[in-house]
């Protein structure tokens, strides 16, 4: 069983805007910002399905100079929130699945590090519990690389390993791979309809504004 008040999401992205331009997707034509904002739709509605606290971070309150920098400052930030586990996903494999996450957070429930590799040596997912994240360590770490999983896989030696899904990281991808993602935001609507209503994950920049500081504090548990 899942233990909500402990486990929470980050989902790590861009706004659609930078995402297209990023991905050379075409950040000057609508249709590149309109299909990011897509595939980030997609992955919020995603992340919500799955009932655990979600929190959305994205260039708006990144902090640091480098992705691996920005990660590790929104990773501390989520942690400092009081949660001991965090699931950390982006916005590029549409093929991720509410069920995914939830497996994923069970075990992580059960003391397990995890890792998701894509199909070009980077990751989809990583699960990592509190005492095991080193904020330095890991924005050092090859982000944005084909060496990034196996500097992961250094990094936390005994992460058990998920299935391996394909993301979209530029152009070529979408062109690739147009057939399965068409389907896949088709699904976008499915996933909409069975959680209506769905609100949008706080930013960081919201929950702190929430909760006050509450670095160290265990989140509200739903006793008393």
């Amino acid at each position: 069983m899942i233990t909500p008040a402990r486990t929470a999401i980050l989902l790590f992205s861009r706004t659609a805007e930078a995402e297209a331009r990023a991905k050379r997707f075409g950040s000057d034509d609508p249709g590149g910002r309109q299909l990011a904002g897509q595939l980030i739709a997609r992955a919020e509605a995603t992340v919500a399905a799955t009932g655990l606290p979600v929190f959305r971070s994205d260039e708006a309150t990144q902090q640091g100079d480098g992705f691996g920098e920005r990660l590790a400052n929104a990773m501390a930030s989520v942690y400092a929130l009081g949660y001991d586990r965090l699931l950390v996903v982006g916005n590029d494999c549409p093929s991720l699945r509410p069920a995914h996450l939830r497996s994923a957070a069970q075990r992580l429930e059960r003391g397990q590090n995890l890792l998701g590799p894509d199909r070009r040596g980077g990751v989809w997912l990583i699960g990592l519990q509190r005492e095991d994240f080193n904020a330095a360590a890991f924005a050092g770490l090859r982000w944005e690389t084909e060496g990034l999983y196996a500097s992961l896989a250094a990094y936390c030696p005994e992460a058990a390993l998920l299935p391996r899904l394909a993301d979209i990281n530029h152009l070529q991808d979408l062109r690739t791979g147009w057939h399965f993602l068409r389907r896949a935001l088709a699904a976008l609507l499915g996933l909409l309809t069975e959680q209506m209503p769905v609100f949008p994950a706080p930013t960081l920049r919201q929950a702190y504004a929430r909760n006050g500081q509450l670095s160290g504090r265990a989140p509200p548990t739903g006793e008393g």
